[in-house]
């Protein structure tokens, strides 16, 4: 059985005092890790997205292989933080849903027609486990097309949107 230091070694976890994250004059993403180098064109990729969107972050090279993993995005400095946030935005863009305005079925799809922080939004959504509820009132909807939409607290939808949420799941 392996011990936890050598699943540590092997995983490559970093804290994020041990991580400084940049762009370039070019735009690049660009990492250093203490003990590890300096990496240009880096990948940031969250391993788990819905769950734990600020931890255990794989930093990936140019090349797809994984350089290491950051236990938590809690702690890096300002700018690092900064420029892994700018990052991740453009790699997972979910718009929030602030209000949902109609929604009708055909067929056993649902077409959505909602607000969200991007602007009006209407998408279609296939199946009712499409739309999954998390600890803390948080609701995922993934549309017909794969796209990610989020309420971080159904609570704080109005009335007319949430009895809405409602009959759809």
């Amino acid at each position: 059985m392996a011990r936890k230091s050598d699943l540590k070694a092997t995983l490559k976890l970093v804290k994020p005092k041990q991580v400084k994250f940049w762009h370039d004059e070019q735009g690049r993403f660009c990492a250093r890790i203490e003990g590890g180098g300096e990496f240009v064109n880096v990948k940031p990729i969250r391993n788990f997205p819905i769950q734990a969107r600020d931890r255990l972050i794989s930093l990936l090279d140019e090349k797809g292989n994984e350089i290491a993993i950051l236990t938590t995005v809690h702690g890096l400095d300002l700018q690092s933080r900064e420029a892994l946030e700018e990052e991740l935005e453009k790699r997972y863009f979910v718009p929030v849903i602030q209000a949902i305005h109609h929604i009708e079925g055909r067929f056993g799809i649902t077409r959505w027609f909602v607000t969200t922080n991007k602007g009006e939004r209407v998408f279609d959504v296939r199946e009712r486990s499409d739309v999954r509820y998390y600890p803390g009132r948080r609701v995922v909807i993934r549309d017909a097309d794969g796209n990610l939409y989020e309420i971080p607290d159904y609570a704080q939808l109005d009335l007319h949107s949430r009895a809405l949420l409602e009959e759809a799941t």
